[in-house]
């Protein structure tokens, strides 16, 4: 089965992998939801057939935005917003598969014009969570949660004063929410505007159209719309309206939240898979990892508040090195602009052990993310001995508990987590074969990379204990001197060779540099024959 993503461009997706893309979801996209009885939330269309009976018990033929309009006029505001949560199932619907999977997407920033709550309904219900902004005061607060920022750009039935949903309201609009029209703009300068859910006949889409053209004129990027099973004619006129389309099939017994649902989990899953092309570390070994396609990872990701990194570095990091892993945090890992949470989501999926403390935001998130992804075995949670609130379904997790203070005696901490992370798998074993899979399938760069990242595991084993006195990792460099002062080399020509793999290695990982098949071949065979010997 062809994937869906490969209609989008490919400079599209190099767009999202980059953190570039600003979705913005419209009124179509709750047509997804679940609702236990009745109808579904209504389209845009529908809402006006809606309201146009209870105005005169017919369907009205005038526009919806002028039916809406006549409705406030006949009954007022409250009983407009009112009626119009009742329709759209404002409180009552829930999030469908395909709003759950656009949540696991790693968008920073979300734009909505819908009124309804199942954007972050979403974020919760996967542990997200997002800062709604519906007033412009909002627009300057820091977002301290996994999920994204949501600008709720027409406001909610909870905030009717601030719903732009008449004639008079959008009339008005750039005069009554200056700051949030701006902040908007600006978005769309950095970013590319991708349309979920909206149609052209919707206020909401002609009135982001107009307002992007008065604000930026000719100096705007394209905007682009997700559509299912549109026909040629609406294709043709989004084209018209400057709007490029992406047009997902649809086949027989699939619904269109189905499509979508699978459109966006390839999404998903694709900016993870790309990521770490675009991203570097502080540590080689890390960014060495992240270039190796399907290379047993070292990393061990520590999902723990930043005030608490310098107790981990000092105390906890020496027992990751000596075990042959590689203690990493988001911090260490420098992506583009817009992809923290795709970061956090990449450093996971890669990561072969998961340290998360409880009781931090994001930390939760992350412990719902590892707690799903990863065997049980190689997820520790940690709390502190202050912290008694545990959730239910962590409650039978292996936990240990962390001193309070800084200053407090970490001894036995220590000694229990040295005793988790050993009595985990050899990683000296993993990866043996993986230089030469590799090469086989003429990956000639990771290859040599994989062979570099088994000679620093084998080395640091080695000198296991060396490396537990210190809080900082032994650089492989001077574990080679080590390693020649002590006699390791069967000869001058190995210890050169050896030497000019890490040198070759460094190039590829910071300059892109192309190694050819024999030097390839080459180096990755002394360096298996280096460690072959070292047992």
């Amino acid at each position: 089965m062809a994937l869906l993503i490969e209609r989008i461009p490919r400079h599209l997706l190099d767009e999202l992998v980059e953190g570039s893309w600003l979705p913005i979801v419209g009124a179509g996209f709750s047509r997804n939801a679940i609702v236990k009885t009745g109808e579904a939330p209504v389209s845009w269309a529908e809402l006006g057939s809606a309201l146009g009976r209870d105005i005169d018990g017919t369907d009205s033929t005038s526009g919806t935005l002028e039916v809406i309009s006549a409705f406030e006029h006949a009954y007022g505001r409250v009983a407009l917003v009112d009626r119009t949560a009742a329709l759209i199932r404002a409180h009552d619907a829930s999030p469908g598969a395909a709003h759950l999977a656009f949540a696991r997407v790693g968008f920073t920033n979300v734009i909505t014009t819908n009124f309804d709550f199942l954007l972050e309904r979403s974020y919760e219900q996967i542990g997200k969570g997002c800062l709604p902004v519906v007033d412009e005061t909002q627009l300057s607060t820091p977002n301290r949660y996994a999920g994204p920022r949501l600008v709720k750009f027409h406001g909610d039935v909870n905030h009717p004063a601030s719903m732009v949903i008449t004639e008079d309201d959008y009339d008005h609009f750039l005069h009554a929410f200056p700051l949030l029209a701006t902040s908007v703009t600006a978005m769309l300068v950095e970013r590319t505007g991708i349309l979920f859910g909206y149609s052209l006949d919707d206020p909401d889409s002609r009135q982001l159209l107009a307002l992007i053209k008065r604000r930026l004129g000719r100096m705007y990027r394209p905007l682009w719309t997700i559509q299912v099973g549109a026909p040629n004619h609406m294709v043709h006129r989004y084209e018209r309206r400057g709007v490029k389309v992406i047009n997902l099939p649809q086949s027989g017994g699939q619904s269109v939240g189905d499509v979508l649902e699978r459109f966006f989990s390839e999404l998903a899953q694709y900016w993870r898979e790309r990521l770490p092309e675009k991203s570097v570390s502080t540590d080689d070994r890390v960014t060495a990892d992240f270039r190796v396609p399907q290379e047993p990872s070292r990393i061990c990701y520590f999902a723990i508040p930043a005030q608490l990194i310098g107790w981990y570095r000092d105390f906890i990091f020496p027992e990751v090195e000596a075990s042959g892993l590689v203690p990493v945090t988001a911090r260490d890992v420098l992506s583009p602009p817009g992809t923290i949470s795709a970061k956090l989501d990449t450093l996971i999926s890669r990561a072969a052990y998961v340290v998360a403390e409880l009781g931090d935001q994001t930390s939760d998130y992350e412990v719902a993310l590892a707690t799903a992804q990863k065997p049980e075995r190689n997820v520790l949670l940690v709390r502190s001995e202050l912290e008694t609130r545990v959730p239910a379904e962590l409650k039978n997790k292996f936990m240990l508990i962390r001193p309070a203070r800084f200053e407090a005696d970490p001894d036995d901490f220590v000694r229990r987590f040295r005793e988790w992370i050993s009595s985990g798998p050899r990683r000296g074993g993993k990866g043996v074969a993986e230089p030469e899979r590799l090469i086989s399938h003429r990956e000639f760069g990771a290859a040599l990379i994989s062979a570099v990242s088994l000679l620093e595991v084998t080395l640091s084993e080695r000198f296991a204990a060396d490396s537990r006195d210190s809080p900082r990792p032994t650089p492989l460099r001077t574990m080679l001197k080590e390693a020649d002062r002590l006699g390791l080399f069967a000869s001058l020509d190995e210890k050169a060779t050896v030497e000019e793999a890490v040198v070759r290695r460094n190039q590829i990982l910071h300059t892109n540099a192309v190694i050819s098949s024999a030097d390839s071949r080459r180096l990755v065979r002394a360096i298996r024959q280096f460690v072959d010997r070292l047992g």
